[in-house]
């Protein structure tokens, strides 16, 4: 009996030292192992954070480079609008509250922010900044993603959007337009709804090399385009975003009637997604505080002989719908203070109307915030505050 009691304690005891060998050798393992895992993370840590570092160095030396390989705007956009972009992000970070002028290439062309702002000055002798955010082929789908996404949260004083009917009409094109602007990396960044994703893109594209060239580098390295090679000349966009041509090209009636890949101006077709753009583009501009005002941008008095009345009020209503204040420069009297010479076709400004224009318009705003009398000449708009 003792016997069996003495082993059946030796049998407990066994158990437990067995119970504890093999629980004290789990352990040790598990040390073992976590020890390894640790050093495998630090390792992965410290690897992470060198290629970070690498990355940055890489990123800040291609900043000095740059100058020296090319003399191209990062291809964030088309080439010829992206200097308007760099100007605004340089006008908030430096606190500078500018006009800002959007809407197409009419805008781009038509509305000098130098002439606008040396306007204002002898004007009422304020100094005052200004610049255009423009995109060539813009529609009003384009435009609300910019003026949301882009141009307020920059602090504009003041967002001036020149308008004109094929922004928006909605013909097959148009469509068309809004896919190619998000096929950028601007135009993607500002289009995409997720908030945290957009504000990501956006500081890329404003603070890093290797994300603003990324395209350039592309396209120099499968053979697209050779470095350097624009189709414009480079002095003719000038750093607030404008345009510079002083042509007389033709006139063709092509953009209007919507020929070789125009968005036409007629026949105006009444579509409700352009117009709830629009709509939308005033409910923003409301909604944030800033001033949106819509600037009719002024045509060839030929246009007139294709554009018909019918057209032109379709339009003209779904300006008024957005309830937004209207700057009409668009006018029979403005259509004859700029004159022949001053279009470069039958719908863009050259440089020669882009000064006419751009010094009225400066005029027209120094009377509305300044209170000071309008002009003679910015008096052939019609101004409907």
């Amino acid at each position: 009996m003792a016997d069996a009691s003495y082993l059946a304690r030796w049998n407990t005891g066994y158990y437990f030292y067995a119970v504890s060998y093999l629980e004290a050798k789990h352990m040790l393992r598990s040390f073992v192992l976590s020890s390894t895992s640790s050093r495998t993370l630090r390792k992965l840590v410290m690897l992470f954070l060198g290629a970070v570092i690498a990355l940055v160095i890489t990123d800040i030396a291609l900043g000095f480079l740059l100058p020296y390989i090319t003399i191209e705007p990062p291809s964030i956009l088309l080439l010829q609008n992206v200097q308007g972009v760099e100007k605004l992000w340089h006008y908030a970070n430096v606190g500078i509250e500018p006009v800002v002028f959007t809407g197409s290439s009419q805008a781009s062309r038509g509305l000098s922010p130098y002439e606008f702002n040396e306007e204002i000055k002898a004007t009422t002798g304020h100094s005052i900044e200004s610049v255009s955010i423009s995109l060539w082929a813009s529609v009003a789908s384009i435009q609300h993603d910019l003026i949301k996404n882009l141009i307020i949260p920059n602090h504009p004083k003041v967002i001036i959007y020149g308008i004109e009917a094929r922004a928006l009409n909605g013909t097959d094109l148009y469509d068309v337009r809004v896919s190619d602007f998000h096929n950028t990396p601007l135009g993607y960044a500002v289009s995409t709804e997720s908030d945290i994703e957009r504000n990501l893109l956006l500081w890329l594209l404003q603070h890093s090399n290797l994300m603003r060239y990324r395209d350039n580098f592309q396209q120099w390295f499968t053979g697209t385009r050779e470095r350097n090679q624009l189709d414009y000349d480079p002095s003719q966009a000038d750093d607030l975003g404008h345009f510079v041509d002083p042509a007389i090209h033709d006139r063709n009636p092509a953009s209007i009637l919507g020929l070789d890949n125009f968005v036409a101006f007629t026949p105006f077709k009444v579509e409700a997604r352009p117009q709830q753009t629009l709509n939308d583009i005033a409910k923003v501009c409301k909604q944030s505080g800033v001033l949106c005002i819509l600037l009719n941008m002024p045509l060839h008095e030929m246009a007139y002989q294709y554009i018909t009345e019918a057209d032109e009020t379709l339009y003209q209503d779904e300006l008024h719908e957005t309830g937004l204040p209207i700057w009409d420069f668009n006018t029979r009297s403005c259509r004859t203070l700029l004159g022949d010479a001053s279009f470069f076709d039958l719908n863009h400004l050259n440089e020669h109307g882009a000064q006419i224009l751009s010094r009225i318009v400066a005029d027209a705003y120094a009377h509305a915030f300044y209170n000071l009398p309008i002009s003679k000449d910015a008096s052939c708009a019609k101004i409907n505050s």
